[in-house]
């Protein structure tokens, strides 16, 4: 996938997100899902489990979103919390050039 030549390359919820953008490195951007199941679970699960998928995917050229979507039944509180905590993350970085590690996700 990553000799395509595509621009952003989707990662199923199911491949850990870590391993795919170690595979992928850092010249492609990618979309990388949260599983929608998630969304079942006590808040701060959710929160925690949002903030390890976009550390994974590193500091630049990843989308997030549910793989699948939401399911039936979702509460709709989670779906309001995914969505909050999304966009209240931000990255902190001294130089284009860190590596992926070195980024330090705020929340």
């Amino acid at each position: 996938m990553k000799g395509s030549g595509v621009d952003v390359i989707g990662l199923y919820w199911t491949v850990d997100m870590a391993d795919g953008r170690k595979r992928l490195g850092n010249d492609n951007c990618v979309q990388g899902n949260v599983d929608p199941a998630y969304l079942f679970s006590p808040l701060p699960a959710v929160t925690e489990e949002i903030q390890r998928v976009v550390k994974c995917a590193g500091p630049r050229g990843h989308i997030l979103n549910l793989g699948h979507g939401v399911l039936v039944g979702t509460p709709e509180e989670a779906v309001a919390h995914f969505f909050e905590v999304t966009k209240s993350l931000k990255y902190e970085s001294s130089s284009q050039n860190h590596a992926m590690e070195e980024s330090k996700l705020l929340v």
